[in-house]
């Protein structure tokens, strides 16, 4: 995949997660502090900000731990 093959399938992504789940499709709803840490992420992608970027894609991981993992901490 060519770099710019990449930033626009990073771009596309980017859009997509600025949306909020439609809960008539059965999707389940996006816990609210998914949703902000990856609309953090995403729009800090979209500013070239590399280290905010980052920074929230640890917080998420660290948030899915603690807030989604039955079995975190056993």
């Amino acid at each position: 995949m060519s770099a710019d093959e990449l930033r626009a399938k990073v771009a596309e992504t980017n859009r997509r997660t600025l949306q909020r789940w439609d809960t008539t499709t059965g999707a389940p709803p996006r816990c609210e502090d998914c949703w902000v840490i990856k609309r953090t992420r995403a729009r800090a992608l979209e500013d070239g900000d590399r280290d905010t970027a980052a920074r929230m894609a640890t917080d998420m991981g660290v948030h899915q731990r603690l807030a989604h993992s039955a079995d975190y901490g056993k």
